[in-house]
């Protein structure tokens, strides 16, 4: 074969061979296209009348289908146990106003009393790019708070007590585990949550799902909060006493208290929880948990 068929067979193969996260590549700028579109037209200043709920919602309803069916292509088949095969946009609203707004590309999954997140890297990239409160390297953002939120419920917090040790069957995945809690105020109460990341390249995968296992109030934890909660009610009991001056000293300080009672209560936790007899239950339940994830296959 001479010089010139040799060129031409390798740019035929080069053609043929192109990889799929270019077309992947193609496909999330399209969707983010339309995204944005449609997020514009919403925003668009109109007529009390156009923009009433009854006109918008179907308007909104037919957005997010026509983007949910390019997700759906962009992010390819999801198959893990227990887990719906479809999944649905995660995007609440397109409406900047609205509530939800602004959550995390993706879709999601959702079971009975567990929720699956599923997004790819190209995706979630243009996110943190837009996000710069969130870490971009994915093991510190496995352990932020506020991405489970965006990811899955925006209008709830997501606390992280402990990390549940789990592992991965090769290098280029990565996976991490917590015990935390979805609560919308802050006190004394034990985690019922564990919390799954798992990337594998091309696409990461957020689970939320209650605990198998039966997590008690530890009272050497609660002592803790105790503690810090007396300092809380005695300046209220300051306040009181000081002919109800300077309140705005006093409700910083209360809450100063409170939140500083719930992060020491929080590390009690994480360091007695380990020695508890539910912990290597829980232990198994996150590690079952990234086996199913393990053998979703790149795209």
């Amino acid at each position: 074969m001479n010089t010139k068929s040799s060129l031409l067979v390798l740019a035929l193969f080069s053609c043929l061979s192109a990889p799929m996260a270019l077309v992947a590549a193609s496909l999330e700028e399209k969707y983010f296209e339309s995204r944005d579109n449609f997020i514009r037209q919403f925003s668009t200043a109109s007529s009390p009348e156009a923009n009433s709920y009854e006109k918008v919602l179907p308007k909104l309803e037919k957005a997010l289908s026509k983007l949910e069916k390019q997700l759906q292509l962009i992010i390819g088949p999801v198959d893990v146990a227990h887990f719906p095969k479809r999944g649905k946009i995660n995007l609440e609203t397109l409406e900047k106003d609205d509530g939800g707004f602004g959550q995390v590309d993706g879709l999601r999954f959702d079971s009975k009393h567990e929720q699956l997140f599923v997004t790819t890297a190209g995706l979630l990239n243009a996110y943190l790019q837009q996000h710069k409160e969130l870490p971009t390297e994915l093991g510190k953002l496995a352990k932020a708070e506020e991405f489970y939120s965006l990811a899955l419920y925006w209008d709830e917090a997501v606390t992280h007590f402990a990390e549940v040790p789990v592992r991965t069957t090769n290098d280029k995945s990565l996976a991490y585990a917590f015990l935390g809690l979805w609560a919308q105020e802050i006190g004394p109460f034990p985690p019922k949550n564990l919390f799954v990341f798992f990337a594998n390249g091309d696409r990461v995968f957020v689970v939320s799902t209650e605990v198998q296992s039966n997590i008690d109030q530890i009272a050497e934890c609660k002592d803790v909060w105790d503690g810090f909660k007396k300092k809380s009610d005695a300046a209220s009991a300051a306040y009181q006493a000081s002919e109800l001056k300077d309140q705005k000293a006093t409700d910083d300080d209360m809450q100063k208290n409170e939140e500083d009672g719930f992060r020491a209560y929080c590390r009690c936790f994480e360091q007695r929880v380990k020695m508890e007899p539910c912990f290597k239950q829980l232990t198994k339940q996150a590690q079952t948990l990234v086996d199913n994830l393990q053998k979703q296959l790149p795209r």
